[in-house]
């Protein structure tokens, strides 16, 4: 039998900018994305689980954790940017076009896949009402 299984309220804060529109969402600006997962997967018989919530939640802590207060960037850009202060700077660099919250979200579901194998959804937030939705690793999509 298949099923849903959920981790939710998981966060993290980070930079970026999204250089496709003309706005000011071009400039670097950060938000507090809120995430959501979900796994679909087949109930194993002898756990009675598709996946233990203990180990989700670690896996998609370690991974949330290396977009967790940094600036992220398209690969593409990373030789372009010039940033000092007196402050620590740190990149995550995504190999998408733009660091929209789009391709972020996709970057975090390709990710948690890579680690589990089963077909993942993840909401992510940008702040408070905005929202993307992905899906991978589910055939035909």
């Amino acid at each position: 039998m298949k099923a849903i299984v959920g981790i939710k309220d998981l966060d993290f804060d980070a930079a970026h900018y999204t250089s496709g529109i003309e706005s000011k969402c071009k400039n670097l600006h950060g938000h507090t994305f809120r995430v959501e997962v979900e796994v679909y997967g087949e109930i194993e018989s002898k756990s009675g689980m598709i996946i233990d919530f203990l180990v989700l939640k670690k896996i998609i802590k370690e991974i949330l954790s290396d977009y967790d207060h940094k600036i992220i960037v398209p690969k593409k850009d990373l030789d372009k940017i010039r940033i000092k202060g007196p402050f620590n700077i740190e990149f995550k660099a995504i190999e998408y076009p733009e660091a929209t919250t789009e391709y972020i979200a996709l970057d975090i579901a390709k990710r948690i896949y890579d680690r589990i194998g089963k077909p993942v959804i993840v909401k992510l937030y940008e702040g408070l009402r905005n929202y993307v939705i992905v899906k991978w690793g589910f055939e035909n999509e």
